[in-house]
């Protein structure tokens, strides 16, 4: 692992540390310890989109004080921290709970090493970031059982919320099971409450009339943590509920019926080795047997409910939320199993299993891995697990030889790393240095925010390089002043993500559906309002107007000055369903003349194609109908000659006859990709459509057809020559009225400012459309309505009546002539005072708690 660093080249570099990054650089503009929108992102969507990647993170906050360190720096200290604080904590609570010091050494690097703790504390931190705070919990919840105090179980749950709400289902649900199981140790032993379970327990009976009242006091700190987290809770609800949460692919899902979810299945990626589930050794399940033949149902019971969480598809079909059935919510169920697996080498080292009652459950996990269900493309797994299932037999049949149980453990400690080690590489997940000091480079902000202070408009500014670059860029903002209309985020504003996908049909060049990437069609640049772009290479349709040199890097600003403000008005519009009308490319170019409205307008999808057809030439390019290849094949396709601004229009349906692969094709280095049908986030991009920007004079293009089996059909190909007549199209006939930002009103959920424009048409903006917006014109509240199909805006013409209708005489009508007009934009996100007052009602619950002082229990 030379030369890397902790952190991924996946979604660590892209989300983990980049978001976090600039919810601290919003706070820093606004000091608001509340947000609610994030402007600078996905063209401007609600905050609580991405309120998964730390919003009030406790891990995060701290980081607010440390403005000279970079978070990405900053989240691998963090993550390493964590670490060590995840062991720290399991060996406390495991000695805490008479462990032996040799066992609960052995047992937390057991815990230490299972699949997902290293992993993803580099990867997804969010899947593990939470467990410090799960095993403080449980910690609290032996405080809250033998001390009779409160405090810590309460806090506890609060930060885990506050750290991965996802998560932190899966964390209260194991919370709650081992509390009954401490709940069932203390009604077991009258005598003394304070001892730890290894005392001998007298068989105190547990009843309804008990366990009910005993339960509600139980959960009582639980639900206060939840209502404190009501801030972040309710508007995040809200914003999943009104936008979208992508569920990835469903296809084992979908299949399965209501009553298949409650039968038993044995799905071993959900317990062993893999990352994205609980990652043990076949000696958890060993323990899990074992378990169910130890003397008392107290024990019996921890163990048959581990069983039923982990092998019934309902309880992880609800711990997802109700979106699939996946093994990643049993990551919070490792401390548990694992401390069950310290209890159990504390019995052998007791020598309280007899020999038959010990050896026949490493037989039956032998039979079990032997034979359990697994992914047709993970079955040389098996023969691992098998050699795992056959040595641990021999270790059981070894100790009852010559009673070293430790041998137990260290077995599945070995197997573990070496797993452990292999996966890992062959991921090759891990950041490589150079390349992440290369995207982190502080230079290029200093660039960014050169250009940003001396731009006065409302535009947005990218940054593009090569696909790996890019995909490490999609969140990523250098100032709160710059604006991006790419995003990476598993929760976005839906009606944006349908307009890229499937009505103007922006290039796709990655495997997940999410990655909603830097667009490379320059009228999608032009529609988003992209005017800046930062690039080592130059940038078809932009002129270059600075750069600096890097000591390894040499990074440009480019400039479009044919892109259109965030904000404008026109009085050139055509009614949605018109434009619905209009095949390709026209529905793309049409955004050149014309804002899409819900209003009827006298322009018809006709008149469109008309007007603009003199600047689309038809093309019949040769290309193959059937692909069949195990490499890339390099194709020079020829082209009539082009002219300066001449953008190539290449649009093909793709039939992917091995959906067990992925298909990509580059035009002019443009990559669309269909991802393979098993990939968890099938991106669904069968309709491949490029808008190549043309050099003066060329005459071909090339055309790269990725490796696989596939069929090309529905072929379209044009020229579009922009010509030198700018009455019909442009941006000089359709924007005429510039929106100019106030600097000081507009941060944060307030984006206020001047436009100089006639009190008619609409005012059209590129910000996606969210019904929480409010549209402020010289200070009247104006309803709002999606334009373009997707973006917010507003009508001019309610402005002009509904000052009319306020006088009570209507002044005579004079010519229109331009006026400055007060624009302010607000949004505030849906339930975040709803939640706020939850939050206060979950600190006074909590007070009420802590007032009483002492827990009591029922008596049977």
């Amino acid at each position: 692992m030379f030369g890397k660093v902790f952190g991924a080249n996946v979604d660590w570099i892209s989300q983990h540390s980049v978001l976090p990054e600039y919810f601290r650089q919003q706070f820093y503009d606004t000091g608001q310890l509340f947000p609610e929108f994030a402007a600078n992102i996905g063209g401007g969507q609600n905050i609580y989109n991405f309120s998964y990647y730390g919003l009030y993170s406790p891990l995060i906050l701290p980081s607010y004080f440390l403005p000279f360190l970079k978070m990405s720096d900053y989240m691998i200290a963090v993550s390493l921290l964590c670490l060590l604080a995840d062991v720290l904590l399991f060996f406390k609570w495991l000695r805490q709970n008479d462990v032996s010091k040799g066992n609960a050494c052995l047992t937390s690097l057991l815990f230490l090493l299972s699949g997902p703790l290293i992993f993803h504390s580099y990867n997804q931190t969010m899947f593990v970031n939470y467990m410090p705070f799960l095993l403080l919990g449980l910690l609290g919840v032996d405080r809250y059982f033998y001390r009779k105090k409160s405090g810590l179980f309460t806090v506890s749950v609060f930060l885990m919320i506050m750290t991965s709400f996802y998560f932190s289902i899966g964390g209260i649900l194991v919370l709650i099971l081992y509390g009954i199981y401490r709940y069932l140790t203390v009604q077991a032993s009258p005598a003394d409450r304070t001892l730890p379970q290894s005392q001998a327990y007298s068989s105190q009976k547990v009843t309804c009339r008990s366990f009910l009242p005993d339960g509600i006091k139980f959960c009582l700190p639980i639900l206060s943590a939840v209502l404190m987290s009501g801030f972040l809770l309710v508007p995040t609800a809200l914003t999943l509920i009104q936008g979208t949460r992508s569920q990835g692919t469903q296809t084992e899902e979908t299949a399965l019926s209501f009553a298949s979810l409650f039968l038993p299945d044995s799905d071993l990626l959900r317990v062993l080795y893999h990352p994205y589930g609980i990652g043990l050794t076949t000696l958890v399940i060993t323990v899990l047997l074992t378990g169910l033949t130890y003397r008392t149902w107290r024990e019996k019971y921890i163990h048959i409910v581990c069983i039923l969480v982990i092998s019934i598809p309902f309880f992880l079909y609800i711990l997802n939320g109700g979106l699939y059935i996946r093994g990643k919510v049993l990551i919070p169920m490792i401390p548990l199993l694992c401390y069950l697996t310290a209890i159990y080498l504390e019995k052998q080292r007791h020598l309280e299993i007899p020999f038959f009652q010990g050896v026949v459950p490493y037989v039956i996990t032998l039979g079990i891995v032997s034979f359990g269900q697994l992914n047709e493309n993970k079955q040389s797994l098996r023969c691992f697990l098998i050699a795992d299932a056959i040595v641990m037999l021999l270790c059981a049949l070894f100790f009852y030889w010559k009673h070293i149980e430790k041998l137990i453990v260290i077995i599945p400690i070995g197997f573990l790393i070496l797993f452990g080690t292999v996966y890992q590489i062959r991921a090759d997940h891990m950041l490589d240095a150079a390349f992440y000091h290369q995207v982190t480079d502080k230079n290029i902000k200093k660039t960014a925010e050169q250009v940003l202070d001396s731009e006065n408009g409302f535009y947005r500014t990218e940054q593009l390089g090569t696909d790996t670059e890019n995909a490490a860029n999609l969140n990523r903002i250098w100032s709160t002043d710059q604006y991006s209309s790419s995003l990476y985020s598993s929760a976005y504003n839906k009606d944006y993500q349908n307009f890229r996908q499937n009505i103007f049909g922006v290039d796709q060049p990655y495997r997940n559906l999410l990655m909603q990437a830097q667009a490379k069609n320059p009228f999608f640049q032009n529609l988003m309002g992209v005017k800046y772009v930062l690039s080592a290479e130059p940038v078809a349709g932009y002129e270059k107007v600075t750069a600096y040199n890097a000591e390894k890097n040499a990074v440009s600003i480019y400039e479009n000055k044919e892109a259109l403000p965030i904000v404008y008005t026109t009085r050139r519009t055509i009614s949605q369903k018109e434009y619905e009308k209009l095949p390709f490319p026209y529905n793309q170019t049409a955004f050149l003349s014309y804002a899409v409205t819900k209003n009827d307008s006298d322009v018809t999808a006709e008149d469109l194609i008309q007007e603009q057809a003199a600047h689309i030439q038809t093309l019949a390019l040769p290309l193959e109908p059937k692909i069949q290849t195990k490499k890339n094949i390099r194709k020079n396709i020829s082209i009539p000659q082009a002219q300066d601004g001449d953008i190539l229009f290449l649009q093909f349906r793709v039939k992917n006859l091995k959906p067990s692969r992925d298909v990509s094709v580059w035009v002019e280095g443009i990559r669309n990709k269909l991802t393979s049908e098993e990939h968890i986030y099938y991106n669904e991009n069968e309709l491949f459509t490029y808008a190549v920007p043309l050099q003066e004079g060329q005459d071909s293009i090339r055309i790269v057809w990725g490796g696989g089996s596939y069929k090309i059909s529905d072929l379209q190909s044009y020229m579009w020559h922009p010509g030198n007549n700018t009455d019909e199209i442009g941006r000089e006939i359709l924007c005429e009225g510039e929106f100019f930002p106030d600097e000081e009103k507009t941060t944060g959920n307030v984006i206020a400012g001047t436009i100089n424009t006639e009190s008619s048409g609409y005012l059209i903006t590129s910000i996606p459309y969210d019904k929480s917006f409010e549209v402020y014109v010289d200070g009247q509240l104006i309803e709002n309505e999606k334009v373009n199909t997707a973006f917010l805006g507003v009508s001019l013409d309610r402005v002009s009546s509904e000052k009319v209708s306020s006088e009570t005489i209507a002044p005579e009508p004079t010519p229109s002539e331009n006026e400055t007009h007060d624009v302010r934009i607000v949004y505030h996100a849906p339930g975040l005072k709803i939640g706020k007052i939850l939050s206060v009602l979950g600190i006074l619950l909590w007070i009420g708690i802590s007032r009483s002082r002492r827990v009591t229990f029922s008596r049977a």
